[in-house]
């Protein structure tokens, strides 16, 4: 393995794409981001001068777990870390998928401000737990970030010829695809299956998390038949 199974390409393309099916969705079924916090608060302002007080307090009870989840994720990091215990990333993707899983149920489908604040929470401990392609930054969950990279690395590389500058465009264009890609699925599945489509969220992050498991194991077991 030549990198870390969280910085791998495959890996982050595939977080950018559920990034987008993630926001898509919940903004069509519930009217709020998982991930974007500057609309929510934006929408929330504009709803409060409206009067519509119950959107207003779930799009920032959304903000305000989305925070939380970034705490927790950088706690983890921390923690791990300090503990030298590696791929626990792997337990975020379990527990996205069965998260992703239940929102997917009738029961607890049209619970519009649990399931708004639990998307935010889980997208949040995403975010700050994969953030990098083969040491590249990036963002799964939004991406305006990604579109500037594309921009200034585009002017870069034309101004300059530089390599760097043309793999980090390559870089960022793959990601914003990735994440418009999914955003298009997604919308697409809920014309077809409405509540449903959350449901590609999920198979895609256990997919995600059994194809990693398999080949960590795989590593492990070549390293230990070496030595």
């Amino acid at each position: 393995m030549k990198t870390s199974f969280h910085e791998d390409r495959w890996v982050g393309l595939l977080l950018s794409f559920i990034g987008g099916a993630m926001d898509s969705y919940t903004y069509i079924h519930y009217d709020a981001f998982a991930s974007a916090q500057t609309g929510n608060i934006i929408l929330a302002t504009i709803q409060a001068f409206d009067g519509q007080w119950t959107s207003v307090g779930k799009k920032l009870l959304s903000t305000l777990f989305f925070f939380l989840g970034i705490l927790l994720a950088k706690f983890l990091i921390d923690y791990f870390h300090k503990k030298r215990l590696h791929f626990w990333r792997l337990f975020i993707l379990y527990f996205e998928a069965l998260i992703f899983f239940l929102i997917g149920l009738s029961f607890l489908n049209h619970q519009t401000t649990l399931v708004t604040i639990i998307i935010a929470f889980t997208a949040a401990i995403q975010w700050v737990s994969f953030d990098k392609i083969n040491g590249l930054a990036y963002t799964n969950l939004f991406t305006t970030g990604n579109l500037k990279g594309v921009a200034t690395n585009l002017y870069d590389y034309l101004m300059t010829g530089k390599k760097e500058a043309q793999q980090l465009f390559i870089h960022f264009v793959l990601v914003v695809l990735s994440f418009i890609t999914g955003v298009i699925c997604s919308v697409f599945l809920y014309r077809l299956i409405e509540t449903k489509a959350i449901l590609l969220v999920s198979g895609l992050f256990l997919y995600l998390a059994l194809s990693q498991t398999y080949l960590i194991w795989r590593f492990y077991r070549q390293e230990h038949y070496l030595k």
